[in-house]
């Protein structure tokens, strides 16, 4: 199959292609073969943006590598220490996203899943080089020098009916490719082969690193089109069991009028899927909020509650909140990820709840006020209500969520807007240096005073500067030694 090298410049940002077609007619007039393959083979055949190039070199020895790019480019030797052994054979372009390689053998040596040795193969063929690779669509490879992309193992045809199947019985020397299916599944909305999911069922992550397993996690967030695809594959091979949050959904029932798309897994498919739509293309924002939409409902398993009425999970928003640590903990996640998802899953309860219900224009605005100093950012809350009460089914969920839910959503990005506080806390309007104008010497009773002026405040007593002052005055008439 003919595929131009110069296809791939319509993908590419055009230094990042400069290069790489400057690195590959340097390797082909000093007798190396270079191959694309993987993300960038697979990215160009979808009409996708190639972000980086992974180039496999053929019939030279990494020695010779350096000596013919190290002139024109700053090369970074990735070397990996495996039980005293140096193992070299990748390297990483400074100042660009591409990655040459040699072709390699890795044989398991230990438990870990570092611990393996590497043997360099620069005189393999294609074939054998693409037999160690992972997916049958990550072993499509482009030979830049003849224009004509070698696919040994089918994946082109793969890729076109959208199915994820696994190179050979050689997938199960990594079991991180079960979670890497997780999220290619996602991604591109492949149907996993039958063959991939028996596969898959023999390993364990056992071995893996925290850190690797939070990685493939992070791009399910990101990057997945249909989040729901890679939960249902881990549920097909018996991965849930891995993450007993995530797999104590499968078995806990919700109110058939409430959540017509049945159980609580299938509802948090839903409610990944609306944000997956949905992202904001802030990393930062995205990773809080869509770890937040899968993890919301952790608590419904540990107080679900059946009479004549229904099935309820009352205070299932707090109850959960020691599984939301215990899951991000478990991979790693960073403690800004973690402290951004635990107030949202407290909270995501909190609108529909009859206090906001029930109470008048002037004391919602308050409790408005007072969730987005709870939450820090009231948008984050905002996705997730919106994502939860559309995720139930049909087109708009619950009928009732038409009725108080969604406007309800729609009045508090009204008002936090109007507050100044839709991306951000509440700011205190009074600060020391203002008690400081009062005539009150600066003392460590400052802080609960300040604490009083500002609950005040979100109880809306007062709204702008000359009424904060106004208050403050008549906090410190009479006695000012008790502050």
């Amino acid at each position: 199959m003919e595929l131009q090298l110069s296809y791939y410049k319509r993908f590419a940002k055009d230094d990042l292609y400069r290069a790489v077609d400057e690195i590959c007619a340097v390797l082909i007039a000093n007798g190396a073969r270079p191959y694309f393959v993987g993300g960038c083979v697979r990215d160009a055949l979808l009409g996708q943006p190639i972000s980086d190039f992974d180039i496999e070199v053929f019939g030279i020895s990494p020695e010779k590598i350096v000596q013919v790019l190290a002139y024109k480019f700053d090369l970074i030797l990735q070397k990996r220490l495996i039980y005293g052994c140096e193992s070299f054979g990748v390297f990483k372009i400074k100042g660009y996203n591409i990655d040459l390689s040699v072709p390699r053998a890795e044989t398991k040596i230990g438990d870990k899943h570092s611990s393996f040795s590497v043997d360099l193969l620069p005189n393999s063929t294609v074939q054998e080089a693409a037999s160690r690779r992972d997916f049958t669509i990550n072993a499509i490879y482009f030979d830049t020098q003849h224009n004509i992309l070698c696919d040994p193992y089918g994946g082109v045809g793969d890729l076109h009916n959208k199915i994820l199947k696994n190179v050979g019985e050689r997938f199960v020397e990594d079991p991180l490719r079960v979670l890497r299916g997780m999220q290619f599944i996602s991604r591109f909305e492949l149907m996993p082969a039958d063959s991939l999911i028996e596969l898959a069922k023999t390993l364990t992550p056992d071995e893996l690193s925290a850190e690797r397993i939070f990685l493939e996690w992070k791009k399910l967030i990101l990057l997945g089109v249909k989040p729901s695809l890679g939960l249902r594959f881990l549920e097909k091979c018996g991965w849930l069991k891995f993450f007993p949050e995530i797999q104590a959904l499968i078995s806990c029932d919700q109110d058939p009028y409430r959540h017509p798309e049945g159980n609580v897994l299938s509802h948090t498919c839903l409610v990944l899927d609306l944000f997956a739509n949905d992202r904001s293309g802030d990393d930062t924002e995205d990773l809080i909020v869509g770890f937040a939409a899968l993890c919301h409902d952790f608590g419904k398993p540990i107080t679900t509650i059946k009479d004549d009425s229904g099935v309820h999970h009352r205070g299932h928003d707090v109850a959960g909140l020691p599984l939301v640590e215990a899951f991000l903990r478990r991979m790693r996640a960073p403690n800004w990820l973690i402290d951004g998802v635990k107030p949202l899953v407290e909270c995501h309860m909190l609108l529909r709840g009859e206090n906001f219900q029930s109470a008048d224009e002037e004391q919602r605005e308050s409790k408005l006020l007072k969730l987005a100093n709870k939450v820090g950012r009231i948008d984050r809350l905002l996705r997730i209500c919106t994502y939860d009460s559309h995720g139930r089914g049909g087109i708009w969920g619950d009928p009732r969520s038409s009725e108080y839910e969604l406007p309800l959503i729609e009045w508090a990005k009204e008002v936090s807007i109007k507050f100044d506080v839709f991306c951000h806390p509440p700011v205190p309007i009074i600060q020391g240096r203002d008690l400081l104008k009062l005539g009150l010497p600066q003392s460590p009773d400052f802080k609960s005073l300040l604490e009083q002026i500002f609950e005040a405040q979100l109880d809306l007593v007062f709204t702008d500067y000359e009424g904060g002052m106004k208050y403050a005055r008549s906090l410190l008439q009479g006695d000012k030694s008790k502050f």
